[in-house]
């Protein structure tokens, strides 16, 4: 048996959903394969979600691409936890397909909206995960509360995002 040459990686690009609309449907089945199958939603109201997302409001949704095929994504999104609906904006929606994890898609993914919300205006962020809180941890997250969601117990967590150069005041001096 011969073994297959390495090729190397292509490089992954963060884009706007927005910009393409033919990869709706994929993040619809993610997220709703994912997480709304179990939680009382359905296709439709999730297809409409992601139909809505633009680059300059919430709900806005990135999609990681590696040879012109979707391999992961994360939203931006007003609310995703009903028992905390004071807070907001979430990062909610992380998914990476799992033919491509333990490549730091999801790291990516987490900064580049980290930079989309602090470009937009907000301070912090906040997100629910059941099982992911040491990735989080790992891009400077703090947990805040323990929560239970439909799936179990879950860490609530936020993250303070720096202000951008463009919106910093100067000290007085």
């Amino acid at each position: 048996m011969t073994a297959k040459p390495m090729v190397a990686a292509t490089p992954v690009t963060i884009e706007y959903l927005e910009r393409l609309p033919k990869f709706i449907s994929i993040c619809a089945s993610w997220t709703f394969g994912q997480w709304g199958c179990q939680s009382n939603g359905s296709y439709e109201q999730t297809w409409g979600e992601f139909e809505a997302a633009t680059k300059n409001s919430i709900p806005l949704t990135l999609i990681a691409i590696e040879n012109a095929l979707p391999v992961g994504m994360v939203t931006l999104a007003d609310r995703d936890f009903d028992g905390k609906s004071h807070l907001s904006p979430w990062l909610k929606s992380l998914f990476v397909h799992p033919f491509h994890r333990k490549k730091g898609i999801a790291t990516l993914l987490i900064e580049r909206l980290e930079h989309e919300a602090s470009r937009l205006g907000y301070k912090s962020l906040f997100l629910i995960t059941e099982d992911a809180r040491v990735l989080y941890e790992k891009s400077g997250w703090q947990a805040i509360d323990c929560v239970q969601t439909p799936y179990g117990a879950a860490a609530l967590m936020e993250k303070t995002l720096p202000t951008p150069p463009h919106l910093r005041t100067a000290a007085p001096g």
